[in-house]
Order: structure tokens, then sequence, then C-alpha cells
């Protein structure tokens, strides 16, 4: 996928350092592809980043809530990987809703200029909690991407109100106390090791978790036709050594940072055939 990009890549891709760096290994675990489709993810949040870096933030100022949006995914994204991978589903599902909720945020932000300046306004816990209920609370972004989506003649990749109506439905459960997840959470610690008190292997109900966050993750990077982010940026590839964390042959700033970007739809549809292979053997 990276080669077809154009990027030249050596003997590993790049979640391989991210499972190095976490030090749990997942290779046996059940669905093992969905954790290492999610490394990928947190390495590319990591670099697709240092484009907002870049940005002359007294031209681009909004570059900066773009760069904090990506750490804070990245983050998030790992909090969930991290979780379970050590057999906690139902806590790295709590992490989804913010996973998503940011990723709701950076889709508007790219098309509306005014919830961008309310954003950066909320500079205190009071007025953060006023955002979060004037564009936020009760699906108030969702209806509006909705319709702006339709008036600009924008689309996005995969099935979106099905993926999120499934993942509201779900994330409710574990939100708050229920009967069926503190049944299901007693059911998986009775199956877990025996010499622990906590940490348990990964569980299969991971499933939905795992291939959610792949999901959340590349909203914010799959919306086309894509909408600029116009920034007055500097070039780090004609400085000295330059920065090139994976090797491309275009020396443009703008389509380097592009095309990785372009990475995040690239690797869910592939991640889309493991999905459909994982349902398939579920349904057998």
């Amino acid at each position: 996928m990276y080669q077809e990009q154009g990027f030249q890549v050596s003997d590993a891709v790049l979640g391989s350092n991210v499972q190095a760096e976490l030090g749990v290994d997942i290779r046996e675990a059940p669905f093992a592809a969905l954790y290492a489709f999610i490394d990928e993810y947190i390495a590319l949040l990591r670099y697709q980043s240092i484009y907002f870096l870049s940005a002359d933030h007294k031209v681009s100022p909004s570059a900066m809530t773009f760069y904090r949006l990506s750490i804070r995914q990245l983050r998030t994204l790992t909090s969930i990987r991290v979780l379970c991978g050590n057999g906690l589903d139902a806590n790295a599902r709590l992490q989804l809703r913010l996973l998503y909720e940011t990723a709701q945020l950076w889709v508007r932000f790219r098309i509306d200029q005014q919830i961008l300046s309310d954003y950066t306004a909320c500079t205190t816990p009071e007025s953060a909690n006023k955002f979060w209920h004037k564009y936020l609370s009760k699906e108030k972004t969702e209806r509006y991407l909705k319709n702006q989506m339709q008036e600009r003649g924008l689309s996005w990749i995969g099935g979106l109100e099905e993926q999120i109506k499934d993942l509201k439905q779900k994330l409710s459960l574990v939100a708050h106390p229920t009967f069926l997840a503190d049944y299901h959470e007693t059911l998986s610690d009775w199956n877990g090791q025996p010499d622990t008190f906590v940490i348990k292997d990964p569980l299969k109900s991971s499933y939905f978790t795992l291939s959610k966050a792949i999901f959340i993750t590349i909203m914010p990077f799959s919306i086309f036709p894509d909408p600029p982010y116009n920034f007055v940026s500097i070039s780090l590839r004609q400085q000295g050594a330059g920065w090139n964390p994976i090797s491309h042959p275009t020396e443009s700033w703008e389509d380097y940072n592009q095309q990785l970007r372009n990475m995040f739809p690239s690797i869910f549809l592939m991640a889309i055939r493991f999905f459909e292979g994982f349902d398939k053997a579920k349904s057998d």
C-alpha cells in the first residue's frame, strides 16, 4: 500500500515500531490483524501531525488546533490499543466516545470556521462545557455534517450512518452502569489468567472496539473532495537533512503530506477485507 502511493519502505512498516514500544506481543491475539492496523494509524497520526507544526502560526493560527487534535487522537487511540491488548475491552470502549467526538470536531473544523473560533476561545472549564452543549450534545455536529455533506456534494468512505448507529447503541452499554456490561465483564474476568489481579489476555469481544476505532480514526482523512487546509507552511524537506520519515520522491512539502494523509483511507480499504473475513467467520 505504501509503495502504491510512491513511498519507499524498507523491511518494516511504521506500525512495527509502535508494537515494539508498547511491548505487548499481540501476534497470537484474537483479531491480531486489527491491532496491526491500529499500530499503523498511531504512527501515521504522529507523522502527519508535523505538517501542522510546520505552518506559519502567525498567518495560520488554526494549524496549532489541528496539531493538538492529532495528538489527542494519537493518545486516545493508543489508550484503546493498550487496554484491548490487556483484556480491558469495556474500558477501551469508553475511549471510543472521545475518539469519535474528536473526529467529528476535526471534520467540522475543516469546513466551519465559526466553530473553530469558538473552540479556541474555550479557555475555562465553564466555556468548554458550554461549547460541548452548543455543538456536540444531542447529535448537533452529526446533523450539521450530514447537511453539509449533502449541500456541498461531499462524501466519505464507508457506510458512515450505519457504522455510527451501531457504535452509539453499543457504547451506551458501557458508558453507564448496566447489567449486561457487568455480566460480560465478570465473565471475561473469570476466563482470565488465575495468577493475575487485573491484566488478562486480549478478548474476542475487542473486535467491535478495534474495528470501530479504525473506522473513527480515518474520518478526518476520508472526505471527498478533500477540503484544503490552506495553511502557509514552511517546508521541512529543504532544511539541511530534511524531514523524511518515509522516503518519497516528491520534493513538494504539501504533496508529501497529502500523500501521508492519503494513507489513512488507503489502509482502511485494505482493513475492510479483514472486517468482511472476520464477519464471515463469526457467522459460519
